[in-house]
């Protein structure tokens, strides 16, 4: 029998486990999310099984959708990969971010003793340098996840030089050779360099990077150069695609789309392994559309490689570098084991400028002020927002026949829930196509509907106004 004292330690030591058992539960729920960004290299909207598509195999994409929440509806902010990663690291639109980028790089140039006496290709070197360390003077996601104790890592597609331009803790981009620089194979440095090596050559940095850093809150921007070209998938995943009656630039891309979906999956394996997949939130999103139909071919010779052949190396003209609905559209992921409840939204028009607020949102940080997009989470967590109407997208590129990058141009589209209206201001090309009845915009309906075209120019001119737009604006870089 206990007596009074024992009674009393006896309480006190229940007492103390019961609270220490609270204080780890608060801990645990309080502690804000690891964060996954899952970011696609022209990957078009309709080539996922969880989008309908009957050919393709994305089995890990496919578990994604259907765990968490996909937003059908989304779009990019450009349709090639430079600006549009910019926006996924910032929030800002390209017209913004290069807006900003040039007032630092002018004050830079000011303020450079030596700049004035460089020649020209020595100028331009100093621009293409400066260029990508300006972003270091941005508020970035890794930047703004910083003080909440998140550790980031990026790895992949990255344009910036050096991983440390963009506040990430690591990562595998580690700075251009400019030994290469004039040579053809600057370009491969330019896209990231050694990132690229991501799913294509190893896995094992990220692997590392979340071993080391379980305990604390990590941002994980995974980015592997996959589907885009080079159409070099082994055989571990060219074998769902060699005998199925489907051409064979379909073939290609789609055996790259299946080495993306493997990539994805060894690393939700990985995580799942350390037993963080409750503490982990995915987001994916594709940086462009893409544009590759399975009974379309678009090798136009037989020694058609992606250097001689511009369908090839961009796909479809609906697709990359164009300003259709497809050049800007991607699915737009949210998972989160045991937090998010799946659905499937086909309703809402979202952006990617929305993902960096409802990343810091989960996150439990503040959202800077000066960002055009919003968070999702309330329609994520099953509540509403209010109704966006339209998105209005720029760009400055035009497809060609004779470079895959495209020629310079002044290009604005809106999109509404029916409707895809685009309009070259340089040329007054101007194209409207209901998206409900014809994806592949078979049907120009300018001549049709005089009273949208003039409703949509005047939402173009109210949008460059709140842009700030006095002029055409060069994101291309």
């Amino acid at each position: 029998m206990l007596g009074g004292n024992d009674v009393k330690r006896t309480i006190r030591t229940c007492l103390g486990l019961v609270a220490a058992v609270l204080i780890a539960t608060t801990a645990s729920a309080e502690r804000p999310p690891n964060i996954v960004l899952l970011i696609g290299d022209d990957h078009g909207y309709p080539y996922y099984g969880f989008m309908g598509d009957e050919n393709v195999v994305t089995p890990s994409m496919d578990a994604l959708a259907a765990g968490g929440v996909t937003f059908s509806h989304g779009h990019v902010t450009a349709s090639y990969c430079r600006p549009s990663l910019r926006t996924l690291i910032t929030g800002l639109h390209p017209v913004q971010y290069v807006q900003r980028k040039a007032e630092i790089l002018d004050r830079r140039r000011r303020d450079d003793p030596g700049y004035a006496a460089l020649d020209d290709v020595a100028k331009r070197r100093w621009d293409i340098i400066e260029t990508a360390a300006a972003m270091r003077e941005f508020d970035t996601l890794p930047k703004l996840l910083s003080p909440a104790g998140y550790v980031s890592w990026q790895g992949g597609k990255w344009w910036e030089n050096t991983y440390e331009n963009g506040h990430f803790t690591e990562g595998m981009s580690t700075g251009w050779d400019m030994s290469t620089y004039g040579g053809d194979a600057f370009f491969e440095e330019l896209m990231g360099g050694k990132g690229k090596d991501l799913v294509r050559k190893t896995m094992d940095p990220v692997f590392d990077f979340i071993d080391r850093h379980q305990e604390a809150p990590f941002l994980v921007w995974f980015a592997p150069s996959l589907p885009h070209v080079p159409f070099d998938a082994p055989y571990a995943h060219r074998k769902y695609y060699e005998d199925k009656d489907i051409t064979e630039s379909a073939k290609l891309y789609y055996a790259n789309l299946t080495w993306w979906d493997d990539g994805v999956g060894r690393l939700l394996d990985h995580i799942e392994s350390r037993g963080l997949m409750e503490d982990t939130l995915f987001v994916f999103v594709s940086d462009n559309g893409w544009e590759q139909d399975a009974h379309v071919e678009y090798r136009q010779r037989e020694d058609s490689t992606i250097y001689n052949d511009s369908l090839l190396g961009n796909g479809g003209p609906l697709g990359k570098n164009g300003m259709y609905d497809q050049s800007f559209r991607s699915p737009i992921i949210f998972y989160w084991k045991g937090r998010i409840h799946r659905s499937f939204n086909t309703s809402s028009l979202v952006s990617t400028m929305d993902i960096v607020p409802t990343v810091l949102d989960f996150a439990g940080v503040e959202v800077p002020s000066g960002l055009t997009g919003y968070s999702l989470q309330p329609l994520i967590d099953g509540g509403e927002l209010p109704e966006r109407t339209h998105l209005v997208g720029y760009t400055d590129n035009r497809r060609s026949l004779t470079t895959p990058m495209g020629e310079r141009a002044e290009g604005y589209y809106v999109r509404t829930h029916r409707w895809h209206y685009l309009w070259y201001a340089d040329t007054g090309e101007e194209i409207l196509y209901d998206v409900t009845v014809d994806r592949r915009a078979e049907h120009n309906l300018v001549g049709q509907y005089p009273e949208l075209v003039a409703d949509f120019r005047g939402r173009i001119a109210d949008w460059k106004r709140e842009m700030g737009m006095a002029s055409p604006v060069i994101i291309h870089e």
